[in-house]
């Protein structure tokens, strides 16, 4: 090693050393040794100065000592810290940061009390989407003379504002979904000359446009869900030869691909039973349910996950009840509603979550308005709307 590097090299050491040793303020043994380096250091650098190349290695050997001691001194307060540490808090009454884990919410298993949400109704339907983007469920009310909404404010449903200039339809379906990715659910039109989509805005719906440039139809069944998960609900056709997918790119509906050549016996439902983030296709035959898993570009192959079969006397759904992502088989019956939880293969023993019958005088639904993660019984009833919310 050339002498003229040593003291740049010296300086080093000496710095990293008192750096080491400064995380302890009465570390008297960390101090003693970086004195002791500072001293190896000091000599070597006159050392150095003066001797010529044949002191090179010597030069080299104080430097190696001077590496030993760092390294002891650098070890020697991460040891006396467990120590000193505990009596600083002690005096100073610091508190230490704790790992604790973040509390995982419980599953829900049953339905609470019924609670009245909202005194109003609708003239032409009820729908119960989050169009604000809060990740609660609000209530839309499609009037006369257009869309109303009222916001969830987690106990209750806001004031309601018009979202639209005026009287609005749809030839052969409303939905109020998020086709455009963004968290909030749009409105969408099924009309005879395509799909008009009105993208939310959070306050409002904006002007529409047609995503499909042309009339588009369904044998059996329409749908909107996100099957490619994108997070982008995709316009999703039940036609007699097949399901037959056209993606949502953000602005519009792509050209249609047929992701199975089956069909149903009762019906088809989409939604995530497996939790990847992906709509499943769920085929009720009579001999079962069915799920046929998504992979993003087509459905996979279909296994019975009720092993026999099974049916709801008032509705079937298939939602996330118990708010761990994936989509449960819930069958309201005329004794009550029954969920049976999604394990990710299959549907688990059903329960009875309401004790008894339940009933709604105009349209049932089921929404997470709550904001919970898991989703709530919805009863639009004769003198207003009724929240029964999942609890544990």
């Amino acid at each position: 090693m050339h002498k003229k590097f040593v003291p740049v090299l010296m300086l080093i050491l000496v710095l990293l050393t008192m750096l080491a040793c400064s995380s302890s303020n009465n570390n008297n043994e960390s101090l003693q040794q970086t004195q002791i380096a500072i001293g190896v250091a000091q000599t070597s650098i006159a050392e150095g100065e003066t001797q010529s190349k044949t002191q090179d290695a010597m030069n080299l050997e104080s430097t190696q000592v001077a590496m030993q001691m760092t390294q002891t001194a650098m070890a020697a307060p991460q040891n006396n810290d467990q120590d000193s540490g505990a009596a600083d808090n002690t005096d100073s009454g610091a508190t230490q940061p704790t790992n604790t884990p973040i509390p995982q919410k419980a599953a829900a298993t049953r339905f609470g009390p019924a609670v009245k949400w909202s005194g109003g109704g609708c003239n032409i339907a009820c729908y119960f989407a989050d169009v604000t983007g809060d990740g609660k469920a609000d209530f839309i009310a499609h009037d006369n003379d257009g869309i109303y909404v009222l916001p969830s404010e987690g106990n209750t449903f806001g004031t309601h504002t018009k979202w639209t200039g005026g009287p609005v339809s749809c030839n052969n379906g409303c939905y109020f979904e998020d086709v455009t990715g963004d968290g909030k659910a749009d409105f969408i039109a099924h009309d005879n000359d395509g799909i008009n989509v009105s993208v939310s805005t959070g306050t409002g719906f904006a002007q529409y446009t047609n995503w499909t440039g042309g009339p588009v139809s369904c044998h059996k069944s329409c749908h909107f869900t996100d099957v490619t998960g994108d997070s982008k609900a995709d316009f999703v056709a039940v036609d007699n030869d097949g399901i037959y997918v056209l993606p949502s790119n953000g602005s519009k509906f792509t050209a249609p691909e047929k992701w199975s050549g089956g069909g149903c016996n009762i019906a088809c439902y989409f939604a995530d039973a497996t939790g990847d983030g992906k709509s499943d296709f769920i085929a009720h035959d009579n001999d079962g349910v069915y799920v046929l898993p998504s992979t993003g570009t087509t459905f996979g192959q279909h296994t019975n996950w009720t092993g026999g079969p099974g049916s709801c006397n008032v509705a079937c759904y298939f939602e996330d009840m118990t708010g761990d992502g994936k989509a449960d088989s819930v069958a309201h019956d005329n004794d009550g509603i029954y969920v049976m939880p999604s394990t990710g293969t299959n549907f688990g023993p059903y329960s009875n979550w309401t004790g008894g019958a339940i009933g709604c005088n105009k349209s049932c639904h089921m929404a997470d308005a709550t904001g919970d993660g898991r989703m709530d019984f919805i009863a639009v009833d004769n003198d207003g709307i009724y929240v029964v919310p999942a609890i544990e």
